[in-house]
This record gives C-alpha cells, structure tokens and sequence, in this order.
C-alpha cells in the first residue's frame, strides 16, 4: 500500500510539474523587449518545445523567434518560424501575412512599452 501511495504522488507530481511553455514564452518577450535577440530565441525555442499543441504558446513564441531572427538577419530562420505560422494558426495562409502579423506585435509592444522599445534602435522602425 504504502508503495502504491508513493507511486500515485510520483506520477501526479510529475503531471501537475510538467512545463507549458508559458513561463519559457514570457521570458522570450521580455528577452525580446529588452533587445536580447538571442535569449529571446532561445526562450522561444523552448517554449515552442513545451507549447505542444497550445496555440497560445506556440504561436506567440514563433513570432518572437522570427522577429528575432529577422533583426539578426537571418531570413533563412525567420522563414522558417513564419512558415511553422502559416502551418499552425488558423487564417494565416501566406508568409507575408506570418511577417505582417509580426510587425504588428513589434508595433503593439511599442505602444505597450514605449520606454523599453525607445532603449532598442533594433525595434524602432
């Protein structure tokens, strides 16, 4: 019995600890934000990792990422995360869409956190 209880804490411990990808994909943001491009894309790859099928995690990740890769000039990368877009959310179909829905998170940080964003010349534009 009593290895039976340890046995039932050990696997709910293990569920209710596994990772979502939420945490990973705030500190891609805040990454982001602070003109970190490649903690951001390494946060958002984990976050990607963990998100599974949880739209909300993997899709803003992958905007960071390929915003990211784009400030780094790497548009090999970026299309790659534009292209995982365009497979995952619904209503975006085109590459270019992924790539203005990305400007338009740059756009709405700069009015979110305009201090932060006037500290990063890389996001001023």
């Amino acid at each position: 019995m009593k290895y039976m209880f340890c046995f039932i804490l050990a696997l709910s411990l293990a569920a209710c600890s596994s990772k979502s990808g939420k945490e990973e994909k705030e500190l891609a943001t805040q990454a982001f934000i602070n003109c970190d491009f490649y903690g951001a894309i390494d946060s958002s790859k984990i976050a990607i990792q963990h998100a599974d099928d949880n739209l909300e995690v993997s899709v803003p990740a992958l905007l960071i990422l390929g915003k990211s890769f784009e400030l780094l000039d790497n548009e090999a990368a970026a299309s790659s995360a534009y292209e995982n877009i365009v497979r995952l959310a619904p209503g975006v179909t085109t590459l270019s869409e992924a790539k203005q829905i990305a400007d338009n998170f740059v756009e709405q940080l700069s009015k979110t956190v305009p201090q932060k964003i006037e500290n990063c010349p890389a996001l001023q534009s």
